[in-house]
């Protein structure tokens, strides 16, 4: 049988340059049996997971676990001071450690007003550098910005013990708000990498994963500065973990891309299928101006910002005071640092539960109920529990009740915190910035006002603050469940005067993937928007149209036949 070929013209959309080709039904016959394979090794929609053959694994959950781990490890090292705090404030360390670090504690003299501005100013530093960072991640690469903070945090981490000893108290101050100012970027930077790098359908779980990480950091930091602090000495913990964080920045350098189409490795199935799933919603517009005003003045932006604010509080407080409050129950250092560490397995367990939960109540409801019932119940259980424990007089049912506290409060994860994709998932790192800086004045708040409750060291001192989370946290759940959405907002959606997006992307190692909206010249309205991969998915697409057309007259002759 001879082939039948039919000649195919091809337009540049880039220079306005034609191609040619021949396409024949031998190709046809190609394209069926390719698009059958594909069909077995593409994305499975129900299991969420990629049925690649060999032992392929998924770039996308490469970048999730390498930024989970870098979250987990700036934590980790977050948690440190947390637990020198405690060998500082307490007069009877040196009967709490091992005698071997006997004599190898700090020297210093400070009370908890200084302790708790030393919390304080880091965050002080933080939120300096945290709305820039948010437009820093749509000019520069997200990666960069992610690994480069963390990094940076690493070194000011290994030079703390020597400014605590050798320099002094305000120099200490400096260092810890310097530090502050490096990690203020990294928020924005991991939100916006997350856009590339996650769908709609899996968002609930990698977001999850990741900031699932944060919440672990502590799980790591306090039982390891316990116990190095209890039996070599205290200015180890911050030698480890900022070792490590140097390691793992050199394999992030090696590993992880801003985008997809930058991967060297990243397999053709796994980049077709993120970049159908995502479609336009990854594509920076030519000359695109950011709403900040809209953006400002959204009430449901407004519920994320009173969310985060409360989040931040609780987050500081246990990260940073949980250990010393566990000590006035008896306590030695590597106990405190231990038991300190399991609310937040708690937390993180059931974060990775929510995550799904999320997924599979969004199959049923709308993101709007999903998000407000998890941040509702989720903040109020939080409430309640920070009430129950003002009557706990022992360190078990302490414990016991922060584990509940924690708990629910990873069950408003997948709620409000990952919200900022529903209503914008083009300017995501946008929203984190704007909704952490004001969430950061939480952060900034409560080691000050720890400090200064708890001046007399004594348990009474702790109930304040404990009714003074619990008020915050009602306030918020009421806010989200009547302020918050789960749809895209009208200021996400790029103006209609934008005629064409950025197509030319010169890192990029896979055709990248363009949009032009065709316009009425009269109304001036989007009649319709194109995906357009260059000649070859032009090419692909007209394959596609000759096998359905062939299928066509397939069918018609046997119908013809039967008749």
């Amino acid at each position: 049988m001879e082939n039948k070929s039919d000649e195919v013209k091809f337009v540049d959309q880039g220079n306005d340059t034609d191609y040619y080709g021949t396409v024949d039904e031998d190709e046809i016959q190609n394209e069926m049996k390719m698009k059958k394979e594909k069909d077995d090794s593409v994305m499975d929609a129900n299991s969420g997971c990629l049925k690649c053959k060999g032992c392929y694994v998924p770039k996308r959950f490469v970048v999730t676990a390498l930024t989970s781990l870098g979250m987990l490890l700036t934590y980790a090292m977050r948690s440190n001071f947390g637990v020198t705090v405690i060998t500082i404030l307490d007069n009877s360390a040196h009967m709490k450690v091992h005698e071997d670090a006997m004599f190898n504690l700090p020297t210093v003299q400070w009370d908890t007003r200084e302790i708790g501005f030393l919390h304080a100013v880091f965050y002080i530093g933080y939120i300096i550098t945290h709305i820039p960072g948010g437009y820093l991640t749509t000019i520069w690469a997200s990666h960069r910005i992610f690994g480069g903070c963390i990094l940076f945090s690493a070194v000011m981490n290994l030079l703390l013990p020597v400014f605590v000893e050798e320099v002094g108290y305000v120099g200490t101050c400096c260092l810890r708000g310097i530090q502050g100012m490096g990690e203020g970027l990294l928020y924005p930077a991991c939100y916006g990498l997350l856009r590339h790098w996650s769908t709609t359908k899996e968002r609930g779980r990698l977001v999850s994963a990741v900031l699932t990480g944060s919440y672990a950091g502590a799980i790591i930091g306090f039982p390891m500065a316990g116990f190095i602090t209890h039996y070599i000495g205290w200015q180890y913990v911050y030698y480890v973990c900022g070792g490590v964080c140097i390691v793992w920045y050199f394999s992030w350098l090696c590993l992880v891309y801003e985008k997809p189409s930058h991967h060297t490795s990243i397999s053709d199935e796994e980049y077709n299928y993120l970049c159908d799933a995502q479609g336009s919603d990854v594509i920076d517009y030519v000359n695109l101006k950011i709403p900040w005003a809209q953006i400002l003045t959204s009430l449901p932006v407004i519920a994320l910002c009173i969310c985060h604010f409360a989040r931040n509080w609780i987050f500081v407080f246990m990260l940073t005071n949980e250990p010393y409050y566990l000590n006035n129950f008896g306590f030695s250092i590597a106990e405190s640092g231990s038991y300190s560490s399991i609310p937040h397995i708690v937390k993180v367990l059931v974060a990775f539960g929510s995550g799904y939960m999320a997924d599979l109540l969004l199959l049923r409801c709308s993101p709007t109920v999903v998000r407000k019932l998890l941040t509702g119940i989720g903040f109020s259980i939080v409430a309640l529990s920070f009430f129950i424990l003002t009557f706990c007089k022992t360190g078990v049912s302490a414990i016991l009740v922060l584990c509940i506290a924690a708990g629910f409060f990873a069950v408003s994860i997948s709620g409000w915190q990952i919200n900022h994709y529903d209503l914008s998932a083009r300017y995501a790192g946008i929203l984190v910035s704007v909704t952490s800086a004001f969430g950061t004045l939480g952060a900034i708040a409560v080691p000050l006002v720890t400090g200064e409750l708890t001046k007399d060291r004594t348990l009474d001192g702790w109930d304040d603050i404990f009714y003074v989370t619990m008020a915050i946290f009602l306030f918020s759940a009421l806010v989200f469940v009547i302020f918050g959405s789960g749809n895209e907002q009208p200021w996400a959606k790029p103006p209609s005067n934008i005629e064409l997006v950025q197509k030319i992307d010169p890192l990029a190692r896979k055709p990248y993937r363009t949009f032009v909206q065709q316009k009425s010249a009269d109304t001036k309205d989007i009649l319709q928007a194109e995906s357009i991969d260059g000649k070859a998915q032009q090419k692909n697409d007209k394959i596609h149209e000759l096998v359905d057309r062939l299928t066509e007259q397939l069918s018609a002759e046997e119908i013809k036949k039967d008749s």
